[in-house]
């Protein structure tokens, strides 16, 4: 993809997707794509490179005052990834807000509930969700509504024994046993990131039995639901270049 330039001389976005259009690779877009998903859908996902995102600070701004309450978690951080990651996906998230709120990416303040789930300080009005693996950074930003994102390499493997029993329904199980290896593997992975999404918008992480949810897809395609006990929620996933990112929208306030 051929990245735009980012608001206030930030790093390249590398893309946008509005998952509550039809689903699909992420188109290549630019920051004003997102502020478009948010105003035509209410929502939007975006991802960028770690190596643009994870080893600088904004022009003139500390990196103790992009990560706010996040500083003594980074600055305690051994591993340079673990590092490289925390700044990266908060400076992500502070362009995006700021380009749907049209303010400045430094008075977005970006803290954590006693769960651990991200909490946009200011501006109000917005929810967020973050993250990453490996090289890759996702950040949610919806209004008016809870989101959380999940991203997970497409090929990673979860075909240890026991371990589908752990988090599928039992009526996925079922379904696992007939499909091809490959196949199987990568259906656990897309049941896996549409759950641990669901689970972070909640604030609940993987504290929540993903054995009694089961995803499934709406008639028409393009999203997920979860049955009566999530009434009002829709749960999204993409194939953007190897990993897949999955995206739950909690019911529109008021």
């Amino acid at each position: 993809m051929s990245p735009d330039a980012a608001p206030e001389g930030g790093p390249a976005l590398e893309g946008s997707l509005p998952i509550g259009s039809p689903v699909g690779p992420l188109p290549a877009a630019g920051w004003h794509a997102v502020r478009r998903a948010v105003r035509r859908h209410g929502f939007a996902v975006c991802h960028g490179r770690l190596d643009d995102w994870g080893g600088r600070a904004e022009a003139g701004v500390p990196v103790r005052d992009v990560l706010g309450p996040e500083w003594p978690r980074y600055r305690t951080a051994r591993e340079p990834l673990v590092r490289a990651r925390l700044l990266g996906s908060r400076l992500l998230l502070r362009h995006a807000v700021a380009v749907v709120a049209g303010t400045d990416p430094g008075r977005v303040a970006v803290g954590r509930d006693g769960y651990g789930r991200p909490v946009l300080h200011r501006p109000a009005g917005l929810d967020v969700g973050i993250s990453h693996t490996a090289g890759m950074l996702v950040v949610g930003v919806a209004r008016g509504r809870r989101i959380g994102v999940d991203v997970e390499a497409a090929d990673r493997s979860l075909l240890a024994p026991g371990l589908a029993e752990k988090f599928c329904h039992p009526d996925e199980l079922a379904e696992l046993r007939g499909l091809p290896l490959a196949e199987r593997n990568l259906r656990l992975v897309r049941l896996w990131t549409l759950k641990e999404a669901y689970s972070k918008a909640l604030g609940l992480g993987l504290a929540l039995d993903f054995s009694r949810l089961r995803p499934r897809p709406e008639p028409r395609g393009g999203s997920w639901r979860l049955g009566r006990t999530a009434q009002g929620w829709s749960l999204h996933c993409a194939d953007v270049g190897g990993f897949l990112v999955a995206a739950a929208l909690g019911p529109v306030d008021g």
